[in-house]
């Protein structure tokens, strides 16, 4: 019996995740040395910056992380005064994060770098492309949403304990989000 190959160098999943860890590794080499943060922590940092206040259920949503890192993440950041936590007056259970006056001081020290970096990376492209790709990057979120959601067909339902109703898996409950590099 012969299994199908699946090669790995054209198959999209794999070559999206490999530029993401390089794109990324390469962006930490800016941030890191100066202010000791790393990816999940300046991903963080950006999308406080971008949603605050906001909680950790939020940045799940928006950064598309898993909770355990992103958990991780702020709680190195709040232990280094970069980020505030604080009880939600409106919803007890819920603690509202925003940035220190250091966070944002670190936040807007590195911005104009990762924007720079940015700008150089997308020198690869011609205007037309790069519009191109970015439409191609929102179909491929869109997409991922749809079987996400479960609309092809292509996830395993799970049941829930509770109830014992049929559910997506966490990930596949999660909106695509279009968080900082």
């Amino acid at each position: 019996m012969t299994h199908p190959t699946l090669p790995l160098e054209r198959f999209l999943p794999y070559r999206l995740s490999r530029l993401d860890n390089e794109i990324s590794q390469a962006l930490e080499r800016i941030y890191g040395p100066s202010f000791g943060l790393n990816i999940a922590q300046w991903r963080m940092l950006a999308a406080i910056s971008h949603l605050q206040p906001t909680s950790a259920t939020e940045l799940i949503a928006y950064s598309a992380m898993d909770k355990v890192t992103v958990s991780r993440a702020v709680a190195e950041l709040v232990d280094r005064a970069l980020v505030s936590r604080e009880t939600d007056d409106r919803d007890r259970r819920r603690a509202r994060l925003s940035l220190t006056d250091d966070g944002t001081r670190v936040y807007e020290h590195i911005a104009p770098e990762a924007m720079a970096f940015e700008q150089a990376l997308v020198k690869a492209f011609s205007r037309s492309e790069l519009q191109a790709f970015n439409r191609g990057v929102d179909k491929l979120l869109d997409a991922i949403a749809l079987i996400q959601r479960g609309s092809a067909g292509l996830l395993p339902q799970r049941r829930t304990k509770a109830a014992g109703t049929t559910a997506q898996t966490t990930a596949a409950r999660r909106a695509p989000a279009r968080a900082p590099r």
